[in-house]
This record gives C-alpha cells, sequence and structure tokens, in this order.
C-alpha cells in the first residue's frame, strides 16, 4: 500500500465522520469542511472521491473499507456499523508475522523476557512521541542508549534462521590471543545479546560440546545441509535462565552464589537486580548479603571484580578463589 502521510490523514477525518453517531451520514460539503478544519486544508471534491474509492480498495491496496451513499438519504456511510479504519481485523499473514518479530524480541530478551520487552516496547514509544513532535517544537529532549553496530551484527538473520529452521553452520572462527582462524561446525539453537554483544550458542562438532561464539570472531558463515545435532532442553534452558553473560565457567553447577555489598553497592541492586534469583539480607549498618541462584561464570566473576572493595565474594569458596586468579592475571 503506497499511502502519503496527508492522504492518511484525510482518511481518518472521513473514519472519524462516518462514525459519529450524532450526525450520520456526513455529505461531500461536510468532509471538505471537516478538513479544513483539522488539517487547516481544503482538499477538492475529487480528491475526496479518490480517497474514498482508495479506502474501499481491498488489503492490501486498500482498508477494505464498506463505505456506501445513501441516495436516500444523500449522505456517506459504513454498511458495516462496527466498522473503524484503526481497528481493522489482522490478517493471519500479520499476525504471524507479528508472532516472530516477538519471538525475535523474546530471543533477544534471553532470561529476563519481560523486563526486556517491556524496556524495548517503552523505547519504541517514546521514540515515536519524539518523531511525531511537530516542527515548530522540534528539539532533542530524549536520548536512549543506542550502541554502534558491531563487526559480525551482519550474520545476525543468518543466524537467526538456522536456530529457527534448525540448520547446522559452518564457520570460521578467529582467536584474540592465539591470532589464528579455526574451522568449525556449530549447530546454533539460540542468539543471546550480552553487554552489547552478541553471541550465537549451539553445540559445536570440533568440540564435542556446547559452545559459545561471539559474533564478531565468526567469518565465513555458510549453512550446511547435514543432519541437525539437537541439544538437550535442559541445557537450552540453563543458557537461557541460569546463567549471568554468556561463558558459564567449565563444569561448574547451578547454585547459590552469595556476595557482601557495602550500603551504597546495595542501592545499586535494589534499583538495578543483577538476576531474577536475586534476594537481599540488609544489615544494620546498611550493608547487605546479597543471594543468586545460578551458574558462576566468567562474566559474574568479572562484574564482582569491577565493583572493587565495595564487593566480597563470599560463597562458594571456590568460586572466590576463581576471582581472584582472574584478578591476578590482569
Amino acid at each position: 500500500m503506497n499511502l502519503s502521510k496527508s492522504a492518511f490523514r484525510r482518511y481518518k477525518v472521513i473514519d472519524g465522520l462516518l462514525r459519529n453517531p450524532m450526525k450520520p451520514l456526513p455529505q461531500m460539503k461536510d468532509i471538505i469542511e471537516a478538513c479544513l478544519e483539522k488539517l487547516d486544508f481544503e482538499p477538492s471534491a475529487e480528491t475526496i472521491q479518490k480517497d474514498l474509492a482508495n479506502m474501499r480498495l481491498p488489503y492490501p491496496d486498500g482498508f477494505d473499507a464498506p463505505i456506501s451513499y445513501n441516495f436516500s438519504k444523500k449522505g456517506y456511510e459504513y454498511t458495516d456499523p462496527n466498522y473503524t479504519l484503526t481497528g481493522i481485523a489482522l490478517k493471519q499473514e500479520e499476525i504471524e508475522t507479528i508472532a516472530e518479530a516477538v519471538d525475535l524480541i523474546r530471543i533477544i530478551g534471553g532470561s529476563r523476557i519481560s523486563d526486556q520487552f517491556n524496556h524495548a516496547v517503552e523505547k519504541l514509544l517514546s521514540a515515536t512521541i519524539e518523531s511525531s513532535q511537530t516542527k515548530e517544537y522540534k528539539r532533542t529532549i530524549l536520548q536512549t542508549m543506542v550502541p554502534p553496530i558491531s563487526r559480525g551484527f551482519e550474520y545476525f538473520d543468518l543466524f537467526y534462521e538456522a536456530c529457527k529452521e534448525l540448520t547446522p553452520i559452518s564457520i570460521l572462527h578467529f582467536s584474540y590471543s592465539k591470532r589464528t582462524f579455526t574451522h568449525t561446525i556449530i549447530h546454533p539453537f539460540l542468539i543471546k545479546e550480552f553487554d552489547n554483544r552478541w553471541y550465537v550458542i549451539g553445540y559445536s562438532e570440533t568440540h564435542g560440546a556446547v559452545r559459545t561464539f561471539g559474533l564478531d570472531r565468526i567469518n565465513e558463515p555458510l549453512k550446511l545441509k547435514k543432519k541437525y545435532h539437537f541439544t538437550d532442553s535442559s541445557e537450552i534452558e540453563t543458557y537461557l535462565n541460569d546463567v549471568y553473560g554468556v561463558f558459564p565457567i567449565p563444569e561448574a553447577q547451578k547454585e547459590v552464589v552469595q556476595i557482601w555489598a557495602n550500603q551504597l553497592t546495595t542501592h545499586y541492586y535494589q534499583a538495578y537486580p543483577l538476576h531474577e534469583s536475586q534476594k537481599i539480607n540488609k544489615k544494620e549498618s546498611g550493608s547487605s548479603e546479597i543471594t543468586f541462584e545460578l551458574i558462576p561464570s566468567l562474566e559474574l566473576a568479572r562484574h564482582f571484580l569491577s565493583q572493587g572493595n565495595q564487593v566480597r565474594i563470599l560463597s562458594p569458596l571456590w568460586f572466590n578463589q576463581f576471582a581472584k586468579e582472574l584478578k591476578n592475571e590482569k
């Protein structure tokens, strides 16, 4: 449907007049006067006739509007009193498209689907409000974080389709530390964003186990026509719900991780929970002991280290030692 903004605004005026029970059956002069009043523009009768004809056109060229001219009462009307221009029933292909878009948002949301989805909707609505300002009031009063597109993101669609269609992918993976390329075949099941970086997770034929690959280190991905290796659903759930980050520590199991946080940092965790399993036990001093039930990961250790002396890992002891060794490597 090739529809200009000015035409759609006239369609909305016409729709409002046809649905007005206080003044039914508007005539051509009523429509022209309403456009002049609401749009500060006086269209010709020929323009309105074209608008009515376009509104009557079937989807996708028009709006399937049941507009008819009542010759006995000399006015236009909807033959279906329940019809509204802004409330057109979605067709099956539209429903499927929206469902797929929501599914994509859920994948991006990771273990915090509702929060991330709501945040995305808030951004969308706020951007819509910002873009709809009239020119005379147009000035930037809102800014949200939009990270630059990272290298490898051009493969997002390919890996999304591979996860959806259960298709193995051949890749060349570049190691930043070794400065070498390694060929492997992965059977992807999840694309995950963490800290503004994108990763694909799947069964690696080279490792014989599930592995995580950063999109920025992937080169020459290619879909393969071979049997897909299915990953157990419980392992997929682990990456969705039980890991902070994308690199769980090898052999680590889900357990209670406990930290001490000073008063200031406690306020931070209250405002921005790190994980849905987070529980805070505040002390009289204002400091707290905070617990999380998840699989210890590289990103979790780095997060606690970034807090300096404001946070201490209390348990498990092996994770505390892991974080100390990680700190000494820097």
